[in-house]
């Protein structure tokens, strides 16, 4: 079944062709409110002022490459200088100040915390955990982008060419905007 949520008169309808099975387990939020990227897309060509934010790494946003239309980059984690031998992979660190980051643009944004917001990161399973981080928190409408950014791996070539924003031809870039950027809380 695929969600609704009713926001203020003034405010757009935020609907979901997404019914939870369709999500994979590890992509899953505690609220159960899924986008596709197309459904994203429409929502914010509709409605402008929905808050966006990529919870990736600024870092690898510069990178990787992230949507045009991300209000913010607030990591969940950061990258570190430790290497994982074993993944192959550099370890990430929890970032202690995500909450009140999402707070602050949320501020900077005239949002409060029943607004809808829409997150993403890479793959969308690190996604799901900012959504429940969120969701533990008391924010209740909260909208997880599970494709990701770059979309899952084809287990064929183990690269991300399955589907997420930027394989679905929407519009992104390498190039982080000044408002866009992360200016971790003091």
């Amino acid at each position: 079944m695929a969600a609704v949520v009713a926001l203020p008169a003034f405010a757009l309808e935020l609907t979901s062709s997404v019914a939870e099975d369709e999500v994979p387990e590890k992509k899953r939020t505690s609220l159960g409110l899924y986008l596709n990227v197309q459904d994203a897309a429409a929502a914010l060509e509709a409605d402008p002022s929905i808050v966006f934010i990529d919870v990736r790494d600024p870092v690898e946003a510069t990178l990787v490459g992230h949507p045009d239309p991300v209000d913010a980059f607030v990591p969940l984690q950061t990258i570190t200088h430790e290497f994982n031998a074993e993944k192959g992979v550099y370890k990430s660190a929890p970032n202690p100040t995500f909450l009140v980051d999402v707070a602050s643009v949320l501020e900077r944004e005239g949002k409060s915390m029943g607004d809808a917001i829409l997150i993403t990161c890479r793959g969308g399973s690190v996604t799901a955990k900012a959504v429940n981080a969120l969701s533990e928190a008391g924010y209740t409408n909260v909208w997880a982008l599970y494709e990701g950014f770059e979309g899952g791996l084809d287990p064929e070539t183990d690269h991300r060419t399955v589907d997420g924003w930027k394989n679905a031809g929407l519009p992104w870039s390498y190039k982080i905007t000044e408002a866009q950027a992360w200016v971790p809380a003091d």
